[in-house]
């Protein structure tokens, strides 16, 4: 045996009663440990963003409506600039093309 010795004797009943207690307290030390002060160990600055510069939800039926307004004035600008870029780069016929999809479904539903 080497230099260190036990004073007393561990009995097969003390191990159990050890490892079931270890097996029980070590999680709940764990979360106690990391459940405590989390705002200074687990803090990381900046990680989330401003209030004043998230958006806003609209809750007044002006403010709903409003933007409801400019939603519709950004998808038809958006629509606009794509019919445009389709026109001139590619020569594609809008009405054309329009046309030809209201033949087709009427195709289909007369099948």
């Amino acid at each position: 045996m080497g230099p260190f010795k036990f004073k007393f004797k561990y009995t097969r009943a003390q191990l159990e009663i050890f490892r079931f207690s270890f097996c029980l307290l070590a999680p709940v030390a764990v979360m106690y440990y990391i459940g405590t002060d989390t705002d200074k160990k687990l803090n990381v600055p900046g990680f989330w963003p401003d209030p004043a510069t998230l958006n806003q939800i609209p809750k007044e039926p002006y403010e709903i409506k409003a933007e409801l307004a400019r939603m519709k004035k950004e998808r038809l600008e958006k629509r606009l600039r794509l019919e445009k870029k389709l026109q001139e780069e590619f020569g594609v016929d809008l009405e054309e093309e329009k046309e030809k999809i209201r033949r087709d479904l009427a195709l289909k539903k007369g099948s």
